[in-house]
């Protein structure tokens, strides 16, 4: 029986451990959710690749809001699948924090940019930080054909439903 419990308790470890690593969390009751695979609805990928240095505050989860309710946060090195119900325009929103200025203050930082997702497509959307320098790290979203978010995929890790991009 002793025998049993040490594995055990390092299986439990390890799974602690690996489930502390995801920090992308979709909020699951946002409107433009389609909650089932039925219905109409655009495919969405959103990744968000790693960066080539640290860069402090912006390394922490990205948050995402579609229409001024918060959709997701994104992890860095990570990229998830929804499905969103299709919209003609819809305006999203990627927040962080970042050191600004010469005393270095802690400031959250948004930028806006209108969507259009239609049923039945598609989307890869990529979100990059840009580096203000004395303004702060902010986040831009870059839609990609399937080529380059192929390219971009290996590198990240798969959260939530999302399939892995490389079998599309």
């Amino acid at each position: 029986m002793k025998k049993l419990v040490f594995p055990g308790i390092l299986l439990v470890l390890a799974v602690l451990v690996v489930s502390g690593c995801v920090s992308t969390k979709i909020a699951s009751r946002h409107p433009l959710l389609e909650p089932s695979a039925s219905g109409q609805y655009a495919t969405v990928y959103f990744l968000r690749p790693n960066t080539e240095r640290a860069m402090g505050f912006p390394d922490n989860p990205l948050t995402i809001e579609m229409d001024q309710e918060r959709l997701l946060t994104l992890g860095k090195g990570e990229y998830t699948m929804l499905r969103l119900k299709p919209r003609v325009t819809t305006t999203m929103t990627l927040k962080s924090k970042t050191a600004v200025g010469p005393n270095w203050t802690i400031k959250e930082i948004s930028k806006d940019k209108t969507w259009s997702f239609a049923a039945g497509q598609t989307y890869f959307l990529v979100l990059k930080p840009v580096d203000g320098e004395f303004r702060g790290v902010y986040f831009v979203a870059e839609s990609v054909d399937l080529f380059s978010a192929k390219e971009t995929a290996p590198k990240l890790h798969a959260v939530g439903v999302a399939k892995p991009i490389s079998s599309l």
